[in-house]
């Protein structure tokens, strides 16, 4: 017969206390958490929770119990109300779910933090936020900003939101719709110039925004002013298009050699498409034409976003006819950083 060692003795001790610890951490995971339960009708669910702190008009995200596949939705709290055995009955409305997934029974109702990178949430747009009052990282927020050469979207800052890249372009919400903006340095260098962007429709599958941007060129003693529509809409749960038309009011004499700059630029059409991946980074391509130049231009480019910093590399083109290193008819590479606030 085998001798029962010190060693083994010592295993079985360091055995028996991760068992313990792990049924401590699921325990505690379980009473942080609410399941569901049962479905009152499409738009209303109940769970069940040991904890009563839950909060009326609370929005948790839904878990699924498949543990690939993260967040599925969301829901609001209705009520709360003591049941037997020293639990309660949480009843929630459904704010939105993902296309793929459906949420079932079992699933699981739980605080989480989103101020910074989070795995069990993937990227999709059915999750991107847009409740201006929660404090989350940008990564789940919509695009605002697309690159000082691609330009803006149809969304807006929320109010006293805060977005400026590295050489001082800056935009400040003075509400949840309305967004202004400016170059600050050329203000100080003989360009004054200011942007407004006002949303005008918003859905959860379209928005539609409108404003002006406006640039005085002291050194030439001209302007150009320029009407500007925005049309973003969802595509399918990882693709949203955005449609961007700028009409010169006032354009001044070099205004097709500054393509790259929209605000400069003439009249020009953009379809572009904003593709979200899973850890929430951002694709972004598409084609744009110049109607003064009648030239096809495009752009590829990829964000990395860090919670509040935006890091962003893109291939650019004036006119895909011509192959050659240059903003005003060829090809040329951008790279900005930017932060959101």
């Amino acid at each position: 017969m085998r001798q029962f060692s010190s060693k083994n003795f010592f295993y079985l001790i360091f055995i028996l206390w991760n068992l313990s610890t792990s049924a401590i951490c699921f325990a505690n995971d379980d009473y942080r958490a609410a399941l569901i339960d049962s479905f009152v009708d499409h738009q209303k669910m109940t769970a069940i929770s040991e904890r009563d702190d839950w909060e009326p008009g609370e929005i948790l995200p839904v878990i699924s119990k498949n543990a690939k596949l993260g967040v599925i939705g969301f829901v609001e709290v209705s009520s709360i109300k003591a049941i037997a055995g020293r639990k309660f009955e949480i009843r929630l409305r459904l704010i939105r779910q993902s296309r793929r997934y459906f949420i079932q029974t079992g699933d699981i109702v739980r605080r989480m933090d989103l101020t910074a990178e989070n795995p069990d949430y993937i990227g999709s747009t059915d999750l991107i936020i847009k409740q201006s009052s929660l404090n989350i990282s940008a990564r789940f927020r919509p695009l605002v900003y697309q690159g000082f050469v691609i330009g803006d979207t149809a969304q807006t800052l929320y109010k006293n939101e805060v977005l400026f890249n590295y050489f001082g372009n800056v935009y400040y919400g003075v509400t949840n719709w309305l967004t202004l903006g400016t170059l600050a340095p050329a203000n100080l260098f003989g360009g004054p110039n200011a942007s407004f962007k006002a949303r005008l429709y918003d859905s959860e599958s379209t928005t539609v925004a409108s404003g002006l941007s406006y640039v005085n060129i002291n050194q030439k003693n001209q302007a150009s002013l320029n009407l500007n529509l925005y049309w973003d809409s969802l595509s399918n749960d990882a693709q949203l298009t955005h449609t961007f038309v700028s009409i010169g009011l006032i354009e001044w004499e070099k205004s097709a050699e500054a393509t790259a700059v929209k605000s400069l630029t003439s009249s020009t059409f953009q379809s572009g498409y904003e593709v979200i991946l899973q850890d929430w980074n951002r694709v972004l391509l598409g084609p744009n034409y110049n109607f003064e130049k009648k030239a096809l231009g495009g752009f590829v480019s990829y964000i990395w976003i860090i919670n509040r910093v935006h890091t962003q590399i893109s291939i650019n083109s004036a006119d895909i006819t011509k192959l050659k290193l240059d903003p005003k008819d060829g090809y040329y590479g951008f790279f900005e950083v930017y932060w959101r606030y």
